[in-house]
């Protein structure tokens, strides 16, 4: 078995109704070959591919793996978006940006569980959550936010996968970043080593795997 189906493996003894926090830092493609690797298991896997697109980061990711020859990959994706303009994959809901969080979390909780209601055994990408904690200036709204992502833990219609940027989450005014390694069942530090993905395994229900080290390299991902 080749590294990637390791990978896959890996992926495989996350249960359905984790949170799997992701940290990685920028600037590099980290994030997109990231989100290329779940796509590519949740296809082999037969799983639905949901993504919770925050300010047209999909778009972006599309994008940058359009220079790599990856074209097409996020067309069958079931995409709720936050914000932006540019839609990729197919939206089934967006949700406006609002100053006030009760008010956004509210629809976004509702749009979210219009989504699931007819899935089962997702694997569901977050991206660009930072950008949205970057508008977030008081505690109150911070926490309410927080609190929201709390509640979905234990969803069983899918594995959820939380990918932020360390960079970005340590400049704005309130990081994110304890708070959610508190709240995640599983912990990944990964980063881009020339041409290999490396996950170190910071936080699992599994005892036997904190500290391990999963790699697979580019060109099998590509």
């Amino acid at each position: 078995m080749g590294k990637l189906g390791e990978v896959f493996q890996f992926l495989d003894s996350i249960g359905f109704g984790e949170t799997v926090l992701v940290e990685y830092t920028s600037p590099n493609y980290t994030l997109d070959f990231m989100v290329l690797l779940l796509k590519r298991y949740a296809d082999d896997r037969g799983h639905p591919f949901v993504v919770d697109d925050h300010l047209d980061t999909l778009h972006v990711i599309n994008e940058h793996l359009r220079f790599f020859g990856v074209r097409g990959v996020f067309d069958d994706a079931v995409v709720l978006k936050t914000g932006g303009i540019i839609n990729v994959g197919k939206v089934v809901d967006r949700v406006k940006m609002e100053s006030e969080a009760s008010i956004y979390l509210r629809q976004y909780e509702e749009a979210s569980a219009r989504v699931f209601s007819n899935l089962s055994d997702s694997i569901n990408v977050v991206i660009g959550l930072e950008k949205l904690f970057a508008f977030v200036k008081d505690y109150r709204n911070f926490y309410e936010i927080i609190s929201s992502i709390d509640r979905f833990l234990g969803n069983r219609k899918r594995k959820a996968f939380y990918l932020l940027d360390r960079n970005i989450c340590e400049r704005i005014p309130l990081n994110p970043l304890p708070e959610l390694e508190k709240i995640a069942s599983t912990f990944l530090d990964v980063k881009l080593d020339g041409n290999r993905l490396i996950g170190r395994i910071c936080k699992s229900p599994d005892i036997r795997m904190m500290g391990w080290e999963i790699e697979v390299s580019v060109e099998d991902i590509l």
